[in-house]
């Protein structure tokens, strides 16, 4: 059993000191490496400003829509040369608010469509590519329910489609409630990573970017020559990516291009995104690796997007560490004595693969002495999660069925009244896994006593890191689902009772 443990914790271990490597890799290539911001070729005269339609997919937006719909209407954009077109699959009262702001906003010379589908295949993947099909504009311009562009992000995005071989220019994307609670920090301090280290880095580095599904503008030409959106994995926008660039297409990162955007919160909205990611990045890559490895690409490229499309495969990897650090906390009394420094030692090679990226990080957004504070707690949430995206990657592998669930959005205005969202909003709560994940705390609080018994102080953090962890995941996602049970059954008694 003592050789199985080694074997197996060796394992997991490298893959997830590899994983670290190469994200210390990114993290140097976007600070030190750095390379000049794109330019656009040249500024365009009023009169040559290519045509752009706005596709705004919704399902049951009714909390964020007007936002959304007013923040567009805004668009500094020649209106000759601008169309909005609303992809609305909603069957609440959605719909009735679409109509009204589209009547109120055509009034000023807003071209706004509203289209509608008697049924949601293809789910947004069907959406967008309906939409296509009812335009004609050289430029797709692409925003989700919870984002809020500014007025100038065409005029600054559109210039750079001057090159003849850009395929798609992407945003970075900001918070509107990134304080507004310990997850949506979290949150935040994970896509800033993403957003200002990995795409930044990626685009310095030549290699294959994504479009992250809004707050992005593509090249008609690009998405028709790639064979259109697709709906057979659930992120539709890293296929077309890497479909699009497999042609030779050239993608942009704009990371002085900030388009503000809400985070997914309470935890169960945050789990459904997260499964989301997981199990589509998964899907993208059993549909894309073959095609990548054997491609025409130079070996950079390969092994970028080799990283790149298997990022969510860590998941497993750390789970088992978990279970493999249960065992030998709970382990014969006389467990080896290379126990203690083996595990303390891949901790401390991971906690220096993963807390120098994300302090600097944190310092590169200037940020207060909260925020270093904060990495331990992130670390913690990560080693939460990873059971429940541990099985998000596997369906990924072994479920090729896309079931697109939304991540309901609250509306910035209502952030400190999450209950009323819930009334009307919520994703589905997972009840067997939180349940796991709450017990899994307590047993590693269990085993941090234990450790204090054997006085194995070198691996004492990282037990107490995977018990808050799973502990804050399995609570938290328990509690948001008791009360949106709660909420629901209040709101179809009062419903029932108006009836009457």
């Amino acid at each position: 059993m003592h050789a199985l443990f080694y074997s197996l914790y060796l394992v997991c271990g490298l893959v997830l000191l590899v994983y670290g490597l190469h994200r210390l890799t990114l993290l140097w290539r976007a600070w030190k490496g750095r390379a000049p911001e794109p330019k656009p070729q040249g500024s365009l005269p009023q009169g040559e400003y290519p045509s752009v339609t706005v596709q705004l997919p919704i399902y049951n937006e009714r909390l964020v829509v007007e936002r959304l719909l007013r923040s567009v209407a805004s668009l500094d954009y020649p209106k000759d040369r601008l169309e909005i077109q609303v992809l609305d699959d909603s069957d609440d009262e959605t719909s009735e608010v679409v109509a009204r702001l589209a009547t109120e906003l055509s009034q000023g010379g807003l071209r706004l469509v509203h289209l509608r589908r008697s049924q949601r295949k293809g789910y947004k993947a069907g959406a967008l590519q309906e939409g296509l099909l009812r335009t004609q504009s050289e430029l797709i311009a692409i925003f989700d329910a919870d984002f809020v562009p500014p007025p100038h992000f065409l005029k600054l995005i559109v210039p750079y489609f001057e090159d003849p071989s850009v395929g798609m220019v992407q945003a970075r994307w900001d918070f509107l409630n990134r304080s507004e609670a310990l997850l949506t920090r979290f949150q935040a301090l994970f896509l800033d990573g993403h957003f200002l280290v990995e795409q930044p880095a990626r685009a310095s580095m030549g290699v294959f970017l994504n479009f992250n599904g809004t707050a992005g503008v593509w090249r008609r030409k690009c998405i028709e020559s790639a064979g259109g959106w697709c709906a057979d994995t659930l992120t539709e926008d890293l296929d077309l990516s890497y479909r699009a660039q497999f042609l030779g297409w050239k993608f942009l990162f704009l990371p002085h291009l900030a388009v503000p955007s809400e985070l997914p919160y309470p935890m169960p909205a945050y789990r459904s995104q997260q499964h989301r990611w997981a199990k589509g990045a998964m899907q993208t890559a059993q549909k894309h690796l073959v095609t990548l490895l054997t491609g025409p690409f130079s070996l950079r490229v390969k092994l970028e997007g080799l990283f790149h499309l298997l990022s969510h495969a860590i998941h497993p990897f750390v789970a088992c560490i978990a279970f493999l650090n249960l065992w030998a906390a709970f382990s014969a009394e006389k467990a080896s004595p290379f126990a203690q420094p083996f595990i303390g030692s891949v901790f401390l090679a991971l906690a220096l693969c993963f807390f120098p990226p994300m302090g600097i990080l944190l310092a590169m957004r200037r940020s207060s002495l909260f925020g270093y504070v904060l990495l331990p707690f992130y670390a913690a949430a990560s080693l939460g999660m990873s059971l429940a995206n541990t099985r998000s990657a596997l369906e990924g592998l072994l479920d090729r069925r896309a079931v697109f669930i939304r991540t309901p959005k609250r509306g910035i205005e209502i952030s400190g009244n999450p209950g009323r969202a819930l009334s009307l909003y919520s994703a589905p709560t997972p009840w067997v896994l939180p349940v796991v994940e709450t017990l899994l705390g307590f047993i590693f609080l269990l085993a941090s006593q234990e450790l204090l018994m054997k006085k194995w102080w070198l691996v004492l953090p990282t037990y107490l890191l995977h018990a808050f962890g799973f502990l804050y995941v399995g609570l938290l996602t328990l509690y948001w689902g008791v009360r949106q049970e709660t909420d629901r059954r209040i709101a179809t008694a009062l419903s029932k009772r108006k009836d009457r």
